[in-house]
């Protein structure tokens, strides 16, 4: 495998998922020129995928797969959290 593209494997997976997950908050990729407009719903379907990947692995993962994967849920619950009040407000109407 050429050194620019990663062993396929579970953090690989997970690190993935994030990443999308980030996008779709609207956080900014280092290789995109644009940052596209925070999708919440999005977002949420990529920690949702993430949830999945959890129960699914359950006792399959090793001790430092389970914290790295913890550790991205809780960060990427909270940005989403962060974002929720501001997508259920309604548009301004003028």
């Amino acid at each position: 495998m050429s050194p620019s593209v990663p062993e396929a494997s579970l953090k690989a997976l997970m690190h993935l998922l994030a990443e999308q997950a980030l996008m779709a908050l609207g956080v900014p990729h280092p290789m995109m020129k644009e940052v596209p407009p925070a999708n919440p719903a999005a977002a949420r379907f990529y920690v949702d995928l993430l949830t999945v990947l959890k129960e699914k692995t359950e006792g399959a993962r090793t001790e430092s797969e389970t914290r790295e994967l913890d550790d991205l849920l809780y960060g990427l619950r909270m940005r989403v959290m962060d974002l929720k009040p501001a997508a259920d407000v309604p548009a301004d109407p003028k």
